[in-house]
């Protein structure tokens, strides 16, 4: 029998936006705790500056377990946390909380008004405090002579999110529906940069693990064909030889056939390394700069056409995981790597509705 016990006794609907309202509302809360709550909340805004995003969540029935929300990962980790907001009394974990704050956005827009509050106070004169991302903005500088400029315009476009699907023609690539060829930087810009002379397109990335593109492929690889254990569809068909896929043993395990049994092949010889490399090069594309924070990392690069040649040109053989890496799950793992990156293409059903695929991710390691 189903019970809403879990949910009463995990809460977390409280989404303070300011030490007042704080102060407010846990009336119930011993003075320790909301103390503590209160240095919590003002270290993590500190560190969080230039977002909106509420840094924390809070069950009113648990006043020593705080949440610090998922947007912050990367940012700051829990040991640091503890440390730098001097907690002895609360534990804290990431979450989300009642009202979820998920998407794909959420994390990137955080760091986002981060660098790019960073990046004003640089251009104002004002010290950057923190050395990492001051790095990467003289970093900036040194490339494009920004301070050589007399104005400099800072513009947060991240939020605009430009869908860029895949195409099926001569090559299989990725349109690019705010520029020409592999020239992808107005479509994949979250901070842009305007002076006198240029406009810099910057990309921010967040996390050790993050995605390149993200496309449907359902119409290709439909549910239909998939469950009749023959795929036709020539587009589909086309996809699945490109990266070595065997499409009986596709849909084997959509169909749940080669659940409970590891299914893993090495495909060295039988897929198509020039037509992964056109579709890589659509997907990375090049007239941008990453900014790319990996815990306490930031790594600035510059994104032009040389780099995304040698970013999208495998240097590896290619690896099929039927059913993941366990071999157990409704899903297709392909990792391979190049000079620049580890990627990893999986084709899974990303809705989590009846199993069959929707997407195809490509997600990438730096080296």
């Amino acid at each position: 029998m189903f019970t809403f016990k879990g949910f009463l006794n995990e809460m977390y609907n409280f989404f303070p936006k300011s030490v007042e309202e704080i102060d407010k509302t846990l009336t119930d809360f011993s003075p320790e705790s909301k103390e503590e709550i209160t240095k919590l909340f003002t270290y993590l805004k500190g560190k969080a500056s230039g977002s909106d995003i509420p840094p924390i969540n809070i069950d009113l029935k648990k006043q020593n377990h705080i949440n610090i929300s998922r947007s912050l990962k990367g940012i700051v980790d829990i040991p640091d946390v503890m440390r730098g907001a001097d907690l002895k009394r609360i534990k804290v974990k990431f979450g989300d909380g009642s009202s979820g704050n998920r998407g794909s956005n959420n994390r990137g827009n955080l760091f986002e008004g981060i660098f790019a509050k960073a990046m004003q106070a640089w251009w104002d004169g004002e010290p950057v405090t923190d050395k990492k991302l001051e790095a990467a903005i003289l970093d900036l500088d040194k490339t494009y002579a920004i301070s050589k400029s007399k104005t400099l315009d800072i513009s947060v476009e991240g939020a605009e999110n430009t869908k860029r699907p895949i195409e099926f023609g001569p090559s299989i690539i990725l349109k690019n529906p705010k520029g020409s060829g592999f020239d992808v930087g107005q479509s994949v810009t979250d901070i842009t940069l305007t002076t006198d002379t240029q406009k810099i397109f910057l990309s921010l990335k967040l996390g050790g693990t993050t995605t390149f593109f993200n496309v449907g492929v359902k119409t290709k690889l439909t549910t239909s064909e998939i469950k009749s254990g023959t795929i036709t569809n020539p587009d589909g068909l086309k996809l699945l030889k490109m990266f070595g896929i065997d499409p009986i043993r596709f849909c084997q395990v959509f169909n749940g056939d080669k659940i409970g049994t590891r299914d893993k092949t090495d495909r060295r010889a039988n897929y198509d390394k020039r037509a992964i490399g056109k579709l890589l090069q659509s997907g990375i594309g090049h007239n941008y700069h990453i900014i790319h924070k990996m815990g306490a990392k930031v790594l600035s690069k510059q994104m032009d056409e040389r780099a995304m040649k040698k970013a999208a040109m495998i240097t590896s053989g290619i690896t099929v995981y039927y059913g993941g890496k366990t071999g157990r799950g409704k899903r297709i793992d392909v990792e391979f790597e190049s000079a620049s990156y580890i990627f990893k293409i999986n084709i899974r059903d990303t809705q989590g509705k009846d199993g069959y695929p929707t997407r195809m991710m490509c997600d990438f390691k730096t080296k």
